[in-house]
């Protein structure tokens, strides 16, 4: 069948993964694995927006952003490895 998405040659993709996360959270509250990942994101997404960068979702302790779409960014990969830096 036909292609159920389009073809973007030219993106960079951030998958951030909280190192020891499972090992940490299966230690706590759920109310402090909540509000440590709410914590983070809601800064990682303020960054996100100042820099340009497009978050696609969150997965547990993962966060997933990609440059160069949906809109075109010539410079996409230097974007991201600048905000791959502040996060």
């Amino acid at each position: 069948g036909p292609p159920i998405a389009d073809l973007f040659t030219d993106a960079t993709i951030m998958f951030a993964d909280i190192a020891g996360f499972t090992a940490w959270s299966s230690e706590r509250e759920p109310v402090q694995v909540f509000q440590l990942l709410e914590a983070v994101y809601r800064e990682f997404d303020r960054t996100a927006k100042r820099a340009g960068v497009f978050k696609v979702e969150t997965i547990g302790d993962c966060y997933v952003a990609v440059t160069g779409l949906p809109d075109p960014q010539p410079d996409h990969a230097i974007i991201m490895c600048k905000f791959a830096q502040k996060c």
